[in-house]
């Protein structure tokens, strides 16, 4: 009776348009009252304060403001600049050089919406110059968008880790190989995409004064992943504490080296990024009492013993976990989906003979899938509004880059030490 009023409630405020931090909060307080479980209203706000009570989450606005301070100071135009000198030269090669950016950006950013918005405001226009269909812009742009949320200062990996007790440093470290991977099969999709429609490639001669002084150029920005991961690698500081230096570090470099950051420019920095934390801080907040009913009523556990029952390996166990990581991805945002879904999938996922890291980064890869998938695939929204499309224009491009997600999910499943090695390797 419980979990049925907590789902029902749940599923109906979702389907009318109410925000899904409401839905959780909402949902929560009629099972209160009507689910039978007697406990005072005082009790929701307990659990609700102590949702958002975690210092861990601090992380989460410096990184986002370090982020910003960074792409309001000119990072986003020199990480294309290098990139194009490495890509350019390629056929198709501004597809490919759209995802290079979006790994670096997004290493910075922790982002996916922020990696896409940037990247794709320089970058579907550059394209569309250049002769590439706007529609197939735009789709690499929210693809390679998912490259933020698998990143040295990734915010979901910070709140994954918040959820379920995991080395939020570990995780980090843990993404890098990952990331490159994904990153790499992406541009290998962009390259087949692209000879198959011979998109055009850059025919101008190198020039090699000015390619090195776009990469001395950008060498201030694409330090700041490795003073981040240095620094929790090293035992100098925890992530939190990083997440501090990160945003010192923006700040210097964009006053003091670029000089393209104006000190008026801050408070819409700051504001974007208090702007994005509100949104996850109120998420993580109205999900506490909403996944302690779930868990006092032994759903977690419940639905471990059912999957457990049906007596079909590991292998097909994880298949299962992964479908419906992917099937609740194409309805919810990442955060939501991740806050409602670990603490009932982690578990079973670990006891199906997956390591802890593997875990974090192939069930955050998996939602982020959603992330660029219709009906509402926030990347997709993002680069439809630069690129003035409509969703199904752009869809028809994504095609080949969900068939290349699957592909790098089964990868990091079948590999562990994609995900594992690094960590060992720093002790963290």
């Amino acid at each position: 009776m419980t979990v049925a009023v907590l789902i029902i409630s749940f599923s109906f405020l979702l389907l009318i348009g109410v925000p899904i931090a409401w839905c959780m909060g909402i949902a929560s307080l009629i099972t209160i009252y009507i689910g039978g479980l007697h406990l005072p209203t005082a009790w929701f706000a307990q659990q609700t304060l102590r949702g958002a009570d975690a210092i861990t989450l601090a992380a989460i606005p410096l990184f986002l403001f370090a982020g910003e301070l960074m792409n309001r100071g000119g990072l986003t135009t020199r990480i294309m600049r290098v990139a194009e000198h490495i890509f350019g030269r390629i056929t198709g090669g501004l597809g490919l050089v759209n995802v290079a950016t979006a790994l670096v950006y997004g290493g910075i950013s922790g982002s996916a919406t922020a990696d896409t918005g940037a990247v794709g405001s320089i970058m579907i226009p550059a394209m569309a110059q250049r002769g590439y269909p706007k529609a197939f812009a735009a789709a690499v742009t929210a693809a390679s968008g998912t490259l933020g949320i698998i990143g040295p200062q990734s915010v979901i990996l910070i709140l994954y880790g918040v959820l379920t007790n995991t080395s939020i440093g570990g995780l980090l470290v843990a993404a890098l190989i990952p990331g490159a991977f994904i990153a790499a099969t992406f541009m290998i999709t962009s390259y087949i995409v692209a000879r198959r429609h011979n998109f055009p490639r850059n025919e101008a001669p190198a020039v090699w004064g000015e390619i090195g002084r776009d990469v001395i150029g950008a060498l201030p920005a694409l330090l700041m992943p490795v003073l981040v991961l240095g620094s929790i690698i090293g035992g100098i500081a925890t992530a939190t504490e990083a997440s501090a230096l990160a945003v010192v570090y923006s700040f210097l470099v964009g006053i003091l080296v670029y000089r393209e950051l104006p000190l008026s420019s801050l408070y819409a920095a700051a504001s974007a990024a208090v702007a994005t934390t509100g949104v996850i801080m109120m998420i993580m907040a109205l999900a506490t009492p909403f996944g302690w009913i779930l868990t006092v009523e032994q759903v977690p556990a419940n639905a471990a013993a059912w999957i457990t029952g049906l007596h079909t390996g590991p292998i097909v166990t994880i298949i299962l976990v992964l479908v419906l990581l992917k099937v609740v991805g194409f309805w919810l945002d990442l955060g939501p989906a991740l806050i409602i879904l670990a603490p009932i999938l982690v578990p079973i996922a670990l006891a199906a003979g997956m390591t802890p890291y593997q875990t974090g980064i192939v069930f955050t890869m998996t939602l982020g899938i959603g992330l660029f998938t219709p009906p509402i695939g926030t990347n997709i929204f993002v680069v439809c509004n630069v690129a003035k499309l409509d969703m199904w224009s752009v869809s028809v491009w994504l095609v080949p880059y969900w068939i290349a997600s699957i592909v790098c999910v089964a990868g990091l499943v079948a590999f562990p030490s994609l995900t594992e090695w690094l960590p060992k390797l720093f002790g963290v």
